[in-house]
């Protein structure tokens, strides 16, 4: 089994969860058994499984390993559903149910939009200070209660199962220097109680319990941050892989000695830990060995692929794209630099007044807020949107002329490799280590160098100003989307296969570099 290592997954994914997604599928297509791992209590995590096509055999989170709720039936609780007391009074305004009693706030009942199913319920005390709060989740189940204490922290969690039983506790206290500390407990579980110092600890039995299957077990390890220790700590053999997504180092620079990537500096201090490490070009692999060595081995293999239903649909004619369109697929953050693009659109606006650019994907911390205020200040308002998040990208990129990507560091993009598969020519720096293996320079888009913001424009008017040539980058990136095509990148993946059925022993557990 290959269980891919995840944090949470939500409704607006990264790439990382896309490729997750698209790995999960590669390897069911080809009778691979695979799962994705996750280990954050979300009350939404079935509908989102359920909107990103996921079946819920094919995950594992962490609470409903322990809580037994994988398979969630629906019920139903609504408000007819929730006991007041005879003399009550029940005031509603929208979603919210104030109850009364004598004068004083008994609670709140929190409805789910559009309908009387009860998302959550806040309890008060005599004084009016919240005692506890319960919620249920999508699928009507009671899943989580939480007491506060008098200052009005919450003090105790307790994790419900489909029985009504707790079987996950999370304790809040403080320790003898006033430090606020969590401890969490496994109760009813393998007939007995658990108790466990932090998230991460308890992370570290939840992989032991799953490695403990009866199968050979290869554990991918796709977020290291969250998951990396309770991987390092197992105390069952078992097989690890870094996967890295993303650039390892912090900068462009030395690669030899530059500072590690924060993402990956705890996972690459202990690289002797892994049995193999993942990247998606042939540049970091070798740049990986040159500075960690050979003692792990290294694999080389994109972290998307063009699907074969992709390649066989007929392509949009060039004549269809709304003219002049300039689209930016990306989170909204620092690293994806949107203000330089949004310099360099002002520019491509002066010469070509019907270009518009529009922003597609969810915003990282206050990055919209100040990219809203920039485009007000230049006077673009009418020019450029910023989208949000997307379900359907794809529509996306079969409508617009160009895409735009001058990204800082960039690992495989997902996004400049499913936009060549929808015929869209992209604009991106040639940093490290993805644009370069997949945008063909002067054929299938451009490459620019990171934080020319004049040859970012240029590049952009010399596409919007050559339509001919211009729909031949579109015909060109079509063609080039063949080389990653599904049955190719599932070929690279039989290799680490091969690797990982191979008779060495699996790693213990050795003495961390840094935890």
């Amino acid at each position: 089994m290959y269980f891919f290592l995840n944090d949470n997954l939500q409704f607006s994914k990264s790439g990382i969860e896309h490729a997750e997604i698209s790995r999960l599928n590669l390897f069911k297509k080809h009778g691979v058994a695979a799962k994705i791992v996750t280990r954050i209590f979300a009350m939404n995590l079935h509908t989102v499984l359920q909107r990103a096509a996921i079946n819920e055999a094919d995950c594992i989170n962490l609470f409903d390993f322990f809580c037994g709720t994988q398979k969630m039936p629906r019920q139903s609780f609504d408000l007819n559903d929730v006991q007041v007391p005879a003399d009550a009074i029940k005031t509603r305004k929208a979603r919210q149910v104030n109850v009364v009693q004598r004068g004083k706030l008994l609670m709140i009942i929190y409805l789910r939009p559009k309908s009387d199913a009860v998302s959550n319920i806040q309890y008060f005390d005599v004084n009016g200070k919240t005692l506890k709060m319960v919620w249920w989740n999508a699928q009507g189940l009671k899943c989580l209660e939480q007491l506060f204490d008098w200052d009005g922290k919450i003090a105790q969690e307790a994790y419900f199962g489909a029985d009504g039983q707790i079987h996950l506790e999370k304790l809040h206290y403080l320790n003898h220097l006033n430090q606020e500390k969590i401890s969490w407990r496994v109760l009813n579980y393998r007939g007995r109680a658990w108790l466990f110092d932090g998230l991460n600890a308890l992370t570290r039995f939840f992989y032991d319990e799953l490695n403990q299957n009866g199968e050979t077990n290869v554990f991918i390890c796709d977020r290291t941050v969250e998951c990396a220790w309770g991987l390092f700590h197992m105390r069952t053999p078992t097989k690890k892989i870094l996967h890295l997504h993303n650039n390892h180092v912090g900068s462009d620079g030395d690669y030899l000695h530059a500072k590690l990537n924060n993402n990956y500096q705890n996972a690459l201090d202990n690289y002797d830990q892994w049995d193999g490490v993942i990247s998606a070009t042939a540049q970091q692999t070798k740049e990986v060995v040159a500075r960690f060595g050979q003692r792990v081995p290294a694999f080389t293999i994109p972290v998307g692929f063009v699907t074969d239903a992709t390649l066989a649909a007929k392509p949009v004619p060039f004549q269809r794209r709304q003219s002049h369109l300039i689209v930016q697929v990306a989170r909204l953050a620092p690293e994806k630099q949107p203000e330089q693009t949004i310099q360099a659109f002002q520019r491509v606006h002066e010469q070509l007044p019907d270009a518009r650019l529009e922003f597609w994907g969810y915003a990282n911390g206050d990055t919209l807020k100040k990219v809203q205020a920039q485009v007000q200040a230049l006077n673009l308002t009418d020019c450029v949107a910023f989208k949000g998040y997307t379900t359907d990208v794809n529509q996306v990129y079969e409508r617009a002329q160009v895409g735009v990507l001058p990204s800082r560091a960039e690992g495989f993009s997902l996004m400049i490799l499913e936009a060549q598969a929808h015929g869209l020519p992209m604009i991106a720096n040639d940093v490290r280590y993805g644009p370069g293996d997949i945008i063909q320079d002067h054929i299938s888009g451009l490459l620019t160098t990171c934080d020319d913001v004049d040859q970012l424009a240029a590049s952009l008017l010399t596409l919007l100003t050559h339509q001919d040539q211009l729909a031949q980058y579109s015909v060109a990136a079509y063609a080039n989307a063949k080389r990653y095509a599904e049955q190719r990148v599932f070929e690279r993946w039989t290799k680490l296969f091969d690797a990982m059925e191979a008779p060495q022993p699996a790693r213990p557990a050795r003495m961390l570099a840094s935890v």
